[in-house]
């Protein structure tokens, strides 16, 4: 435990480095309790958010404020990664945006594939 409150001090107490979250990731043992393999399941599911989703310009941290989504393994399903990504890639687009940013993140495998989809192809009422 106290080396989670150290990495996150390192970032305010507001990421984890991505690095650091797969090296605890790595299980050493086949017979853990089941609250623990839970514990490494959220932190796995963590990493690929982190490393997919909800990356950031450095794509070495992730927000730890997606851990309250991961709560409960019955509830994952019925969050809406999809409107979440694409909220997230609207904040990302908007800091691009700016004069002195050279960069953007996020998810840009939406950007690209909506650029593709004709529009005439999408049924808004569908």
């Amino acid at each position: 435990m106290n080396e989670i409150h150290e990495e996150l001090r390192l970032h305010n107490g507001s990421a984890l480095r991505l690095n650091w979250l797969r090296d605890k990731l790595v299980l050493k043992s086949t017979s853990l309790p089941e609250e623990c393999i839970h514990f490494v399941v959220r932190g796995f599911l963590l990493f690929v958010l982190g490393c997919t989703l909800f990356c950031d310009k450095t794509g070495s941290s992730v927000s730890v404020s997606y851990l309250k989504y991961l709560g409960d393994m019955e509830d994952i399903a019925s969050v809406g990664w999809g409107a979440a990504t694409l909220a997230h890639l609207y904040r990302q687009l908007g800091i691009a945006s700016r004069a002195k940013c050279r960069q953007i993140s996020g998810f840009l495998t939406l950007l690209e594939v909506s650029s593709f989809t004709p529009p005439c192809l999408v049924d808004p009422f569908a």
